[in-house]
C-alpha cells in the first residue's frame, strides 16, 4: 500500500498545471498485472483496474514490475512493460468513415508491443504513427516491439541484471521492393503469406505474387532489378551476395506470367553463378535487360506460350530440345511441338509495347538500400518488427522496416540494425501477454488480474 501511495503521489504532483480539455473514451483496459495509472488532460490522476476507460490525451504509466494492455476501439492492442509511459496524443476511429482515422501515440519512457487494428489498414495507410524522442514510427498494419532506452543495453529498467545476450541474427533481406501498384504479397518457405508494401524486404525463398491490374519493382543486394508483372509468381530459390565472403550466386525462377528483369553483379563474371529457370527452359544470361514469359504472350499457335524478349545485351534460351541465342531486339519462344528454343519472327504488340515499368527506370542507391550496422546498446529508440512493416523517420531520413528487421535512432542515428539487441526479445512475460491476451490470470481482490 505504502509503494501504491508513493506512486500515486508522485503522479499528482505531474499532473499540476495541466490544462483542461475534453476527452472521448478511445479503448479500455484487458489484461493487467501491478499498478497503472492513466495521467488525464484535465489534470486529474486514475488508479485503473480491467475494464478501465482510455480516453484521448491519457499518459498511461505502469509501476515497476507492472505490465498492462490497452485495447483500442479499433482493435489495436498495446502492452506496456515495467515503467513505461505512453501518451495517447491523438485518436480518431469511426467505424462508418474510414478516412477520418487518425492515431498518434508517444512513447515518453519504457517500451511496449503493439498488434495495430483497423486504423491504418482500411483507409490512409500514414493513419496510425508512434512519436518517440526525435523519431516517428509509421505504422503499416502491423506487430511489432519499440523500446525507447535512457542508458545503455536498456539497463534503466532492470535490463542489467540479466545475463549478457548475443544480439540475435536475422534472416538478411535479398531485396526490397521500390515500386508497386495494387497487391502484391510474398509466400515464404513456411507457406504463410505476407503482404508486400513499398520497401518491404523480400528474402531467400520467397514467391512473390502479384494481382490482376498490379505491378512491382523489387531492387536486388547486387544491383539487379526485376518487375513482376501482373498476375504472376516469381521465385527467388537461392541467393547470395556478400562481397566481403566472396559469396555470389542467384537461382530465380519464373513459375507464372511475366518478369523484366536486369541483371546485376552476380554472373557478371561467372555466368555460371547466376540461373534464370521457367517451367520447361532456362535462360543463360550475358549481363543483360530481359523480358520472360510463361502461359502467357504467345506469337503464333505452333509456338508456345513460354520464351524471351531482349532489349539489353543478350541471353541464351535453353530447353531439353536445344539452345538458341537471343540477341538484341530479338524474341523466342519454346516450340509446343518439339520442345526446340524458336525465334519468334514476328513479335507481338503486347510484348514491344509492355505496360509494366523497365526495371531500370527506377532511380535506387542500392549501396545505401542495403545500409546496416551493428550496435552496442547505446541509449536511444529500438523498434523489432515481428509482422507487417514500419518506417522510421528521422527529419528527412526514413528506414523501411520489414518482418524481422530491427532499426535503431537517437540524436545522431538513424540505421537499420544487422542484428537485433537481445533486450528486445527477453520479455517472455510481455510476449506471452501478446499471444494469450492474460487469459491465464486471474483477478485478485482488488479488481487487478495477476500474471501466472
Amino acid at each position: 500500500m505504502r509503494k501504491m501511495s508513493s506512486f500515486l503521489a508522485m503522479l499528482v504532483v505531474w499532473a499540476i498545471s495541466i490544462p483542461l480539455q475534453a476527452a472521448e473514451v478511445s479503448g479500455k483496459i484487458g489484461y493487467m498485472s501491478g499498478a497503472l495509472m492513466a495521467q488525464r488532460s484535465d489534470g486529474t490522476v486514475k488508479v485503473m483496474v480491467p475494464k478501465s476507460e482510455v480516453l484521448e490525451g491519457d499518459v498511461l504509466v505502469t509501476a515497476k514490475d507492472s505490465y498492462a494492455q490497452v485495447v483500442m476501439n479499433d482493435g489495436t492492442k498495446m502492452t506496456l512493460r515495467p515503467n513505461s509511459n505512453l501518451k495517447i496524443e491523438l485518436y480518431q476511429f469511426k467505424k462508418e468513415s474510414p478516412q477520418t482515422d487518425n492515431a498518434v501515440f508517444r512513447l515518453m519512457k519504457g517500451g511496449f508491443r503493439t498488434v495495430t487494428g483497423l486504423i491504418g489498414k482500411r483507409g490512409n495507410p500514414d493513419a496510425y504513427k508512434l512519436r518517440a524522442a526525435t523519431a516517428t514510427i509509421g505504422i503499416r498494419g502491423t506487430d511489432f516491439t519499440s523500446r525507447l532506452c535512457a542508458t545503455k543495453d536498456c539497463a534503466d529498467d532492470g535490463e542489467a541484471a540479466k545475463p549478457a545476450k548475443s544480439p540475435v541474427e536475422q534472416a538478411k533481406a535479398v531485396g526490397r521492393v521500390m515500386l508497386i501498384q495494387g497487391e502484391m504479397a510474398a509466400k515464404e518457405t513456411s507457406g504463410k503469406t505476407r503482404k508486400l508494401m513499398l520497401g518491404s524486404p523480400v528474402f531467400e525463398g520467397d514467391t512473390l505474387m502479384s494481382s490482376a491490374k498490379s505491378h512491382g519493382v523489387v531492387v536486388f543486394r547486387d544491383g539487379g532489378r526485376a518487375t513482376l508483372q501482373e498476375n504472376s509468381e516469381f521465385q527467388v530459390e537461392a541467393f547470395k551476395y556478400d562481397k566481403a565472403a566472396n559469396q555470389e550466386n542467384a537461382a530465380l525462377r519464373l513459375l507464372k506470367g511475366g518478369v523484366r528483369v536486369v541483371t546485376g553483379l552476380i554472373g557478371r563474371a561467372n555466368h555460371d553463378n547466376y540461373k534464370f529457370r521457367m517451367s520447361g527452359a532456362t535462360i543463360g544470361i550475358r549481363g543483360t535487360g530481359f523480358d520472360a514469359w510463361v502461359g502467357g504472350a504467345c506469337a503464333e499457335k505452333e509456338e508456345g506460350c513460354e520464351g524471351v524478349y531482349v532489349w539489353s545485351g543478350e541471353v541464351v534460351l535453353v530447353s531439353p530440345g536445344g539452345s538458341f541465342t537471343v540477341a538484341l531486339n530479338q524474341a523466342a519462344s519454346i516450340a509446343k511441338e518439339t520442345g526446340k528454343p524458336v525465334q519468334i519472327i514476328k513479335i507481338p504488340a503486347s510484348i514491344l509495347q509492355n505496360i509494366a515499368p523497365r526495371p531500370d527506370s527506377i532511380s535506387i542507391d542500392v549501396e545505401k538500400l542495403f545500409e546496416e550496422s551493428s550496435n552496442s546498446g547505446d541509449p536511444g529508440l529500438y523498434v523489432t518488427v515481428h509482422d507487417g512493416q514500419v518506417i522510421l523517420s528521422k527529419g528527412d531520413m526514413k528506414v523501411d522496416l520489414g518482418k524481422g528487421e530491427s532499426g535503431f535512432t537517437n540524436e545522431q542515428t538513424l540505421t537499420r540494425l544487422a542484428a537485433t539487441p537481445s533486450f528486445m526479445g527477453a520479455d517472455k512475460k510481455l510476449d506471452n501477454i501478446e499471444k494469450s491476451g492474460g487469459s491465464n490470470s486471474k483477478i485478485n481482490q482488488g479488481g487487478c488480474m495477476v500474471g501466472p
